[in-house]
């Protein structure tokens, strides 16, 4: 599988927080982040995090 149709793979809310790729951490920001009736590529997943991570406190 080439590097393309890697990065066009979806999964779900669970299958992302079930899978080893993100640290506890991680998984318990992409809890809160993302939507249960929407799927994702790894690499949204991480831009999220890091949007969420890097967001300003108020």
């Amino acid at each position: 599988m080439s590097a393309m149709n890697e990065n066009n793979i979806v999964f779900g809310k669970i299958q992302i927080l079930e899978s080893a790729i993100f640290t506890p951490r991680e998984k318990d920001a992409l809890d809160v982040i993302l939507q249960q009736d929407q799927s994702y590529t790894l690499e949204q997943a991480r831009q999220e995090l890091e949007l969420f991570l890097t967001k300003e406190v108020i």
